[in-house]
């Protein structure tokens, strides 16, 4: 199951993306975008999608070695974006993975409820180590 998961999110992967830079670019909290090119908006996110297929293969026992968050919140930082659009950026971008694999969760296949369940606990884990080095890295920026 985390193999085919993996695998959804990598064949997604612009789907995602698409996705997210919608929901970010009609947020009315997010307002430091709209200066942004479409590349400068999408920044870290496609790496920040593959590592979390890495990690959600790797289990949840092992430490994801994750960059890019840390990498994206420099970068905000430099783009000037305040904090609390960049982990606004992140929710959102959460909500894209977990409606992403909820509606294309029939391209699955079949097992045990409990191991989709531990997939978005993963996804949730690592969101939340994403928000967190990313923030971290934006305050050591600024």
């Amino acid at each position: 199951m985390k193999e085919a998961i993996s695998r959804l999110l990598r064949t997604g992967q612009e789907t995602i993306v698409r996705d997210w830079t919608e929901k970010v670019t009609t947020d009315r909290r997010i307002n430091s975008d709209a200066r942004l090119s479409y590349i400068q908006l999408i920044d870290h996110v496609p790496e920040i999608v593959e590592e979390l297929q890495r990690a959600i293969v790797r289990g949840e026992r092992e430490a994801p070695m994750m960059s890019e968050g840390r990498e994206h919140g420099r970068q905000r930082w430099r783009q000037g974006y305040e904090l609390k659009e960049v982990v606004r950026e992140l929710t959102l971008l959460r909500a894209t993975l977990v409606e992403f694999l909820e509606r294309y969760r029939g391209a699955l296949p079949l097992s045990a409820p409990d191991e989709l369940t531990r997939s978005f606990n993963r996804i949730n884990l690592f969101m939340d180590d994403e928000i967190y080095k990313t923030v971290e890295a934006y305050l050591d920026a600024s």
